[in-house]
């Protein structure tokens, strides 16, 4: 497994088990670790986190940083447009990648709660279910079946509170 570790500075390094192993990492606490890297030594802390998008607040040394910590399967999400964690303000559901719509399974009007099946999307010969981000109602589905869509149509809106 690798891990892209994303700084605020816009930094980004990417960490595999394989680099790891010139460090040594001893426990000192619940989520405090003293690493030695090298000819470096840290203190680490865990202060929070991770999230679903994979942010987390550490103690490097006594200054503390938020970063994000992606693994293999949300840095390929991510490649293809795509998120593992959905946004709590969504108004619409867009295409994650160009494909064919083959069914849609809601219509205008329908309440729908988060994981609720919204359509089918052929892309590159595979059936993709495209699920509902979170709970509410269907305010206009803008996806035909038969119609090829490119990458960030909008399929599906949500009525807005």
């Amino acid at each position: 497994m690798e891990w892209e570790v994303r700084w605020p500075d816009g930094r980004a390094e990417r960490v595999s088990p394989q680099a790891g192993e010139a460090w040594d990492w001893k426990p000192v606490g619940p989520g405090v670790y003293d690493v030695r890297m090298g000819t470096k030594n840290v203190r680490i802390e865990t202060l929070e986190g991770p999230d679903a998008d994979g942010y987390v607040r550490i103690r490097v040394n006594g200054v503390e940083h938020q970063l994000q910590v992606l693994d293999d399967q949300k840095m390929l999400l991510e490649s293809m447009g795509m998120s593992a964690g959905a946004e709590a303000v969504e108004s619409a559901v867009e295409a994650p990648m160009p494909g064919k719509v083959l069914e849609v399974k809601v219509a205008t009007g329908d309440e729908v709660v988060a994981g609720d099946a919204l359509l089918v999307l052929e892309a590159m010969k595979m059936e993709n279910v495209l699920r509902a981000p979170r709970d509410g109602k269907i305010e206009r589905v803008d996806a035909p079946v038969g119609e090829a869509v490119e990458k960030g149509a909008v399929l599906v809106t949500y009525e807005t509170n």
